[in-house]
């Protein structure tokens, strides 16, 4: 196939003809990068590369899209683009490129989420190894994270500082104390601290 004609669309985009009415639609940076000019001939599979050459970048333009809202996990990030329509091959690929130069950290990804849950909603280390585990997070990746924000006896120390503030707002409304003890089992529950923490921490501070 010869090149004969080589036009613009719009301002993103291009489209090649070629002498046996076949056409290739291009985007401006993947044409750019190829070099090619009117009156190359292109093989059938020179052909083809280029079209999944097209394919791969419209795919890491997608990716780019998502990140530049937030941080993904690997496995977040290859769900939406599966739910694009994308093919699996070409997603690993991009995957695997963004990884490579570091547009794609699961610990990063991991370690932001972990402090991020822990400052707005106060999530215990089950909780949060819960999560992370539903991001697609290896367990090696949450081991790490959490032992630096739980170090021993962490999760106590933690469950223990959101629930003094907790049932300082709670004393403020003249409840009475098997209340007040209820909505702070409530609220530690919710948080995804364990039975044993949560007998601990209420103890503590019902005693003191």
């Amino acid at each position: 196939m010869i090149i004969n004609r080589i036009v613009k669309k719009g301002a993103k985009d291009i489209i090649i003809y070629f002498e046996d009415d076949e056409f290739l639609i291009l985007a401006l940076e993947v044409f750019l990068k190829s070099g090619l000019k009117i009156n190359d001939e292109l093989s059938d599979d020179r052909f083809s590369f280029y079209i999944r050459e097209n394919r791969l970048y419209h795919i890491k333009q997608r990716a780019f899209r998502y990140l530049g809202r937030r941080l993904h996990s690997a496995f977040e990030l290859r769900t939406k683009l599966r739910q694009k329509g994308y093919e699996i091959e070409m997603i690993d690929q991009v995957i695997s490129e963004l990884r490579d130069k570091n547009y794609l950290d699961d610990s990063e990804y991991a370690l932001v989420f972990v402090e991020e849950k822990f400052r707005s909603k106060m999530w215990s280390e089950n909780k949060l190894k819960s999560e992370l585990i539903k991001k697609g997070i290896s367990s090696s990746v949450i081991s790490d994270v959490l032992s630096k924000k739980f170090p021993d006896e962490g999760d106590f120390n933690n469950a223990l500082t959101v629930s003094l503030k907790k049932y300082k707002i709670l004393q403020e409304r003249n409840l009475d104390l098997q209340t007040t003890k209820k909505k702070l089992i409530s609220f530690l529950n919710s948080r995804g601290y364990n039975y044993e923490t949560i007998k601990q921490v209420c103890d503590k501070i019902i005693a003191d």
